[in-house]
């Protein structure tokens, strides 16, 4: 009567001393010294629940939000201040960006998306192209039967540049260069005639596009290509001329940490000076970038012809190098920046150069703040150097 007695009374001290642990660990301290595992397993089991629960917090701090393959929802939200040393300009907070974007495929091969921002501009491009808020980005439907081809139709990012191509949520910088906001159809600094004749429209156009990787070596391709056909009018509306737009890009990847490529654009565009002739529009550049480790450097060159007889020939190019003083949380990034609006002219009258050092603080995978400090020498002495924080929010 003694024995099971005892047995009883042990077994009822496990359970109140197993009912009060906390985590796994106090679990496993409980069941190692009396036997029931031994000392090897309680190893292997807390091994194995430290990578499952490392994985688990990991995709809660990436906001994973789908529906299997249809559905899979992104987006972010940028809040900027902008403090300019220009007493004729104001400082002060801007909602930047707030976009959602829709991605899925239905298939291996067919996929498509829709990007829209919240904080769109409003108005008119100069050449016709309808600007409002919200704004849709990219609405694109895309075929892919193999690595060599993919065929995608709709609204996107035209491609040229390098720097335009890559993801607003994803620069180094709080914004662009100058040649690549003036020339590829972006926004740039209006007040100095900075901007592509096509207006902001964003570097998105609407056509058909085909790309795709070639010569597989060693578990990775050595070269993309870009071809597409599009309106030429920008984002939301319809052609203006009953031209065609070409573009095109090609980039090298002879080694893992290095790219090189040239891009290449020819249309036509309608001048809000003369609305009623076509005129002719060209861009030509050329790009590198090296990731090594904690270091990037990267850098393009891009020149335009804007107009028939006597055409405006603008040109640009940057440099651009960063580190990670603080591996994956501080970054440093410094640039340098110049453009010629119109080469035709004194070069000392026209060109800006900016010289930009910024910091970027990674809170997490999915919260971003940037610093950059922008110094700016631009005709006619104008002291315009600006200062900006941006803290972006990805989910």
């Amino acid at each position: 009567m003694r024995r099971p007695f005892l047995a009883l009374l042990s077994v009822l001290s496990l359970y109140a001393e197993i009912t009060m642990a906390q985590t796994p660990d106090e679990l496993l301290n409980l069941f190692t010294p009396k036997a029931a595992i031994t000392q090897r397993e309680a190893d292997s089991i807390r091994s194995e629940y430290s990578r499952k629960h490392h994985a688990c917090e990991s995709r809660q701090d990436s906001f994973p939000l789908s529906i299997g393959k249809l559905l899979r929802l992104s987006g972010y939200l940028q809040i900027r201040y902008q403090n300019y040393q220009e007493p004729a300009k104001y400082s002060g907070f801007d909602v930047r960006r707030a976009r959602l974007d829709f991605q899925g495929d239905f298939s291996t091969r067919w996929g498509y998306r829709l990007l829209i921002d919240f904080f769109g501009a409003t108005g008119t491009a100069p050449t016709g192209g309808a600007l409002f808020s919200p704004v849709l980005m990219d609405a694109l439907i895309s075929f892919k039967p193999f690595d060599f081809l993919k065929i995608t139709a709709g609204q996107f990012l035209v491609p040229f540049s390098q720097e335009s191509l890559t993801p607003d949520r994803s620069l180094e910088t709080v914004d662009r260069s100058q040649v690549v906001s003036a020339l590829v159809a972006r926004k740039g600094d209006i007040s100095n005639g900075l901007v592509d004749s096509i207006g902001n429209q964003n570097g998105r156009d609407i056509g058909l596009m085909v790309n795709g990787s070639l010569i597989r070596f060693e578990n990775r391709f050595l070269a993309d290509y870009y071809l597409a056909l599009v309106n030429g009018a920008g984002i939301n509306t319809l052609d203006n001329n009953q031209s065609m737009d070409l573009g095109g890009r090609l980039v090298f990847h002879p080694f893992k940490i290095f790219d090189i490529g040239a891009s290449y654009y020819n249309g036509f565009d309608i001048f809000t000076s003369s609305p009623n002739k076509n005129q002719k529009r060209s861009r030509l550049g050329t790009e590198f970038m090296l990731n090594y480790k904690l270091l990037a450097i990267k850098g393009e060159w891009i020149r335009g012809k804007e107009g028939n007889s006597n055409p405006i020939v603008h040109q640009g190019w940057y440099l651009q190098g960063s580190y990670f003083l603080w591996p994956k949380y501080l970054q440093c990034v410094f640039r340098y920046d110049t453009y010629n609006p119109n080469t035709v002219q004194s070069k000392d009258l026209e060109t800006s150069t900016y010289y930009i050092l910024g910091f970027n603080y990674f809170f997490n995978d999915w919260t971003k703040l940037q610093m950059d400090y922008s110094w700016r020498t631009e005709n006619p002495g104008i002291r315009n150097n600006l200062f900006t924080v941006q803290l972006q929010i990805v989910f």
